[in-house]
């Protein structure tokens, strides 16, 4: 259920960031250019969840562990969004 969870999420936030760049900007206090680079790898990491569940489940929870320190200053909120989204998806790929 995680696993799906967290695999849609990513393909969305992926999609959303390529196709309505500035919301995802608005979202997450990213650049412009920073997002679309975010969603790319947000697009790879959905993939990967559905592809390969254990080692997707990992790099979406150290993917999310990287957003949470770098975006902590520009938009607060993202912070522990993020780390409640790593460390699900840390148990996750454990339980993979």
């Amino acid at each position: 259920m995680i696993k799906h969870v967290m695999g849609a999420a990513s393909l969305g936030f992926g999609v959303l960031g390529l196709v309505k760049p500035d919301v995802f900007v608005r979202l997450t206090g990213a650049e412009r250019e920073e997002a679309r680079g975010l969603a790319v790898r947000d697009l790879i990491v959905g993939v990967g969840i559905y592809a390969a569940p254990r080692v997707g489940l990992a790099q979406r929870a150290l993917a999310d562990v990287g957003d949470a320190l770098n975006f902590a200053r520009r938009k607060p909120i993202v912070a522990p969004i993020a780390l409640v989204s790593a460390a699900l998806a840390a148990y996750a790929a454990a339980r993979a």
